[in-house]
């Protein structure tokens, strides 16, 4: 399968998500689509990098393991408004926050040192 416009794209991106509910059911699809959008993406310079924020990350993060703002809080043994505040860029993320992102979500030290430059 090939992609070639952004309606193309869209409607792939549209279909993998409704297919991606029972994800048993539809695996071979699912396979089929996730690449054609990857290639689609690639050449077309959709590829955003890396985030370069904490927040950012946090919600990599989340995207990742499925997780929902409460569950990240207590993974992280933090309060659900502190955690809230630093994704929304209220409240800058200190010494002690960066470090349960390293301990409890196993960012590398740099990484989340590059977060905070």
């Amino acid at each position: 399968m090939t992609l070639t416009t952004e309606a193309e794209h869209k409607a792939a991106v549209k279909e993998f998500r409704t297919l991606a509910t029972d994800e048993a059911a539809h695996y071979a699809q699912l396979l089929v689509l996730r690449d054609a959008i990857h290639a689609f993406e690639e050449a077309n310079g959709h590829n955003p990098g890396p985030p370069t924020t904490v927040a950012g990350r946090l919600q990599v993060e989340m995207f990742k393991r499925r997780l929902k703002q409460k569950q990240l809080a207590q993974l992280l043994e933090v309060g659900e408004s502190r955690l809230s505040e630093v994704l929304r860029g209220r409240r800058p993320a200190n010494v002690d926050f960066l470090r349960r992102m390293y301990h409890k979500l196993g960012i590398p030290a740099e990484e989340v040192l590059e977060l905070t430059a």
